[in-house]
Formats: structure tokens, C-alpha cells, sequence
């Protein structure tokens, strides 16, 4: 009997050990150490995670309606059920929609916002919940920096002013996602005007998420050259009703040599950077 109650507690102890290091190994796996930036294939429309290596997170638009949050799930940790912040690059529906599900299933800590508006009820809805939640909402300026802790910061280029009365493509948040020695340029659907009032600042990136999903109406060959990315890539829908991305788009990206990658194409396109070297994970 003593050789059996011995033995028993040396099983116990051995099973407690072996969950102990079970559960840890879920832990830890689920800690991304290093900027992870995700192009979320969402269909005809953005919506880019941004995770920091001290897990804090933001979301750069939220897609069409009902697009998100399946798609999210593959990509956040499965013990996460928060958002630092959230950008609304511009009031279009495919930009922001798939954030009225979000604010119903996640704790968002703040909005980010141009200051354009949309008339429409569910542009209303999103607007409503995050009076409702009390969400601060903050409306987006050049020189602000929205920093994720860990050396990892969006920098606002654009708007520089107010654009309350502007199209919305007009005054899209235009910004530099930085970590170290690595960056993203994020534009939303801004066109070739608004890419004019930013040329001259601090554009070098390694990766251009490309403008308004390819359309012509985007990507001024000045623009590119000043940004001179490794990686463009295009959010965009297959087989979608706007030819999106145009071909005259693919010829100036082809003619710097980066290398395109698309949503329709490739689905969701995950880069990791460790602050020097950015490493494309699909």
C-alpha cells in the first residue's frame, strides 16, 4: 500500500508537470516577439493588423460588412479579445464597416479618425457604438504618432488639415508605420492629390500598401519613387466589379522593380520584422 501511494504521487506530480509545461507551451507560442504586419484578405476592401512584439495591437481599417472578424481570428492570438486602437483610413464602407462587428465583439481602446464623413446607417451605427462604449475617438493629423510601445509607431502624414468638407478618398489618413530600421506606408485610398501634399517628407518604406486597391486614380510614379518599396501590396477583391488593380497602377510598380503581391492572388500577405530585417511569412 505505502509502494502504491508513492507511486501515486509521482504519477500525479509527473501528469502536473507535463500540463504545467503543456499550458506554458500554448502561453508562449501565442507571444509574437517580433512586429507582425498582416494584409487581411477581406474581399474588395482594407484592413491591415499591426501586432507589436509587446503584443499590443491596431487594426488599419476594418473591410466590407461581416469581413473581419472571421479573418482576424487566424491571425490574433486565441487569448486576446482587445484592441489598442483602430484607424478608419476613410469612410467608405469597404474601409470601416467590419468594425461595427468588431465593437460588439472586442474591447477597442481608441478610434482614429480624418474627420470626413459618411451619410450612410451603418456609418452611423459604427459611430453610435463607439459614443455608446465611450471609445475615445481622436481625428488624425500630421506630426501625430500613435506608438505601440517596443520601438513600434505609426506616424500621421496626412491630413494636414481639415478635410470635414472633402471627398473621402480626398482626405484619407495617409501614414508610416515604423519599427526600427523597417517601415510600411499606409495610404488608404488616397489619390494622386493627396500623395502630392506629402512628397518631400520622410516616405522610404520597405512595403506600400497600394492605394485605393490599385486604381489609377493612386500611385503617381512621383509618389512611388519617393517611397521606393521592396513590396507593394493590393488589397483587393477577385474578380471585382472595379477592374481593380488597373493596369497603368502594375506598370509604374513594375517599373521600380518592387515586388507586387495581391489579396486576390496570394489571400492574406504576413510580413514579420524583428527591427532590422523584415521577412515575408505567406
Amino acid at each position: 500500500m505505502d509502494r502504491f501511494k508513492i507511486n501515486l504521487k509521482w504519477y500525479i506530480l509527473g501528469t502536473l508537470a507535463v500540463m504545467t509545461y503543456f499550458i506554458w507551451s500554448l502561453v508562449l507560442a501565442d507571444v509574437d516577439r517580433e512586429l507582425k504586419i498582416a494584409f487581411l484578405d477581406i474581399g474588395q476592401g482594407d484592413a491591415i493588423y499591426i501586432e507589436a512584439p509587446n503584443g499590443r495591437d491596431m487594426i488599419i481599417d476594418g473591410g466590407p460588412p461581416g469581413a473581419l472578424l472571421p479573418v482576424l481570428s487566424s491571425v490574433m492570438p486565441f487569448s486576446d479579445h482587445s484592441i489598442d486602437v483602430i484607424v478608419v483610413t476613410n469612410p467608405d464602407q469597404d474601409h470601416f464597416a467590419g468594425f461595427v462587428d468588431l465593437l460588439d465583439s472586442y474591447e477597442v481602446g481608441a478610434v482614429v479618425e480624418p474627420g470626413t464623413y459618411n451619410k450612410s446607417k451603418i456609418y452611423a451605427r459604427l459611430e453610435g457604438l463607439i459614443e455608446e462604449k465611450k471609445i475615445p475617438k481622436l481625428i488624425a493629423r500630421k506630426g501625430m504618432k500613435i506608438d505601440l510601445g517596443g520601438g513600434v509607431h505609426f506616424d500621421v502624414l496626412f491630413p494636414d488639415r481639415d478635410v470635414s468638407t472633402w471627398k473621402v478618398n480626398d482626405g484619407s489618413i495617409v501614414g508610416r508605420l515604423v519599427y526600427g530600421n523597417t517601415s510600411v506606408m499606409l495610404t488608404g485610398d488616397a489619390p494622386q492629390k493627396t500623395e502630392s501634399y506629402i512628397l518631400g517628407n520622410e516616405l522610404k518604406s520597405d512595403i506600400l500598401k497600394v492605394g485605393h486597391h490599385g486604381s489609377r486614380t493612386s500611385t503617381s510614379e512621383s509618389f512611388v519613387k519617393e517611397v521606393d518599396p521592396q513590396y507593394a501590396v493590393i488589397s483587393d477583391g477577385k474578380d471585382n466589379t472595379y477592374g481593380h488593380p488597373h493596369q497603368e497602377t502594375l506598370d509604374t510598380l513594375e517599373k521600380i522593380g518592387a515586388i507586387i503581391l495581391r489579396t486576390d492572388l496570394f489571400g492574406t500577405i504576413i510580413f514579420e520584422s524583428d527591427g532590422i530585417r523584415l521577412l515575408r511569412l505567406f
